[in-house]
């Protein structure tokens, strides 16, 4: 009888610790989205202010504390704001990254917030 529940509590343990990373990595409909080029996001802010996007690229810098980053997909550069959203990432430095967020300018300069970002096959909301 202990060796069964012995079992099932190991069993239980197991399947606590599998669950999130499976969830984690099932891909959000919203970054199945057509991707933008950070290009045209600059040279057209006006048409994207206020518009929620796809962006792709690698991660060229990041905070410390993982809440923005630039993102850079070799046609242009943005900085990714996470911290709206309360979103932290893991040091990922030149790592490839998708990112769903709103687009937006903060100072006069075209950003992103980020509301969904995949980094590596991680999925982090």
């Amino acid at each position: 009888m202990l060796r069964s529940r012995s079992n099932i509590a190991a069993l239980l343990c197991l399947l606590i610790l599998v669950m999130p990373a499976a969830q984690a990595s099932e891909e959000p409909p919203e970054l199945m989205g057509e991707t933008v080029k950070i290009s045209e996001i600059l040279d057209s802010v006006s048409d994207f202010q206020g518009k929620m996007v796809v962006i792709e690229g690698k991660i060229e810098i990041e905070c410390r504390s993982g809440c923005w980053f630039i993102l850079g997909d070799g046609t242009a550069s943005i900085y990714v704001d996470l911290l709206p959203s309360g979103l932290v990432i893991p040091q990922k430095s030149r790592s490839d990254a998708r990112v769903y967020g709103l687009v937006t300018t903060k100072d006069g300069e075209p950003m992103m917030i980020g509301k969904i970002v995949r980094i590596d096959g991680e999925i982090i909301r």
